[in-house]
């Protein structure tokens, strides 16, 4: 996996190559992202914002799914009151098709 790059998904950053699977938010919507840090050949490694203009990744929608169940409990001292409920969030499945700009580096 010398091949890859960090790309901004919200308020995360993830490291990606082609083939990758990630679950994100729901109310993802992009398709193309921008990464911030591409690795083109092993050992090299490009920052800078100029140069990372000619980069691209792609993403295509793969599927949706629901996070782990979040259990809540609500207690009040002295009177009896409990509650309890289920919280899962809406997620999608993104998969990491393609890193424009890599085609032409070679691998070391």
């Amino acid at each position: 996996m010398s091949k890859y790059a960090v790309v901004k998904i919200g308020a995360l950053q993830e490291k990606v190559s082609i083939g990758d699977e990630l679950v994100v938010s729901s109310s993802f919507s992009e398709t193309t992202l921008i990464p911030i840090l591409v690795s083109p050949k092993k050992g090299q490694i490009v920052s800078d914002s100029k140069e990372l203009g000619k980069f691209k990744v792609e993403i295509e929608h793969i599927g949706d799914a629901k996070s782990k169940k979040i259990n809540i409990f609500q207690y009040k001292n002295k009177t009896g009151n409990r509650r309890r409920m289920g919280y899962r969030e809406d997620n999608k499945i993104i998969q990491i098709k393609n890193i424009v700009g890599l085609e032409g580096s070679e691998e070391e």
